[in-house]
């Protein structure tokens, strides 16, 4: 669907944000998983994007005086298997189109950072690792290592259980710092 001044729109009329088709500042994300307890068969990446002037850019609900629109969208990201630890993928800190996509001014886009989905087969109930690197990182160059522990795989007692580990160990338990495998997320600009 087409709204009248021509742009992309979803079933309830609102603009569909645009994936920039022309990236230039391309970021390599290569992830490193260090002893791990199994094998993880389902691995996603996705960067994330938010609009840096929201309120500026979308209507606001004028009876509630809010701004309802989205201010946040995500492209996934193609994660290459390069051997049984290692996967390389490419994200884009200029992935989406600044536009003006409600007719009130230039929607201004920043990437957030990336985030990675690991589980054992991908089953809805296992335990969903997400390392995560946030802007800073990922703009940066940086390397950060984050701690899982090893009773969670291939799942937790909680069903569908969102781990998002941690960087420091000794933030675990005494008992279980035996216990953890790590994954390490590194960024680097990638030439032109």
């Amino acid at each position: 669907m087409h709204s009248k001044n021509g742009q992309d729109v979803d079933a309830d009329g609102d603009p569909i944000y645009r994936k920039n088709p022309h990236p230039t500042q391309a970021y390599r994300i290569t992830m490193t998983i260090e002893d791990a307890p199994g094998p993880f068969g389902h691995v996603e990446a996705a960067a994330f994007y938010q609009m840096t002037n929201h309120q500026q850019c979308t209507p606001v609900e004028p009876i509630a005086g809010v701004w309802p629109k989205q201010k946040e969208d995500s492209i996934p990201a193609v994660l290459q298997k390069m051997d049984a630890t290692t996967y390389v993928a490419t994200i884009y800190a200029d992935g989406m189109v600044d536009a003006d996509y409600y007719e009130k001014g230039i929607c201004q886009w920043e990437l957030m950072g990336v985030g990675l989905s690991l589980k054992a087969t991908g089953k809805k109930e296992e335990t969903n690792f997400s390392p995560s690197l946030d802007k800073k990182e990922v703009l940066g160059s940086m390397t950060k290592t984050t701690f899982f522990w090893d009773g969670g795989y291939p799942r937790d007692e909680m069903e569908n259980f969102p781990d998002l580990g941690n960087t420091d160990p000794s933030k675990f338990k005494e008992e279980l710092r035996n216990q953890l495998f790590k994954i390490s997320l590194s960024s680097k600009k990638e030439a032109p």
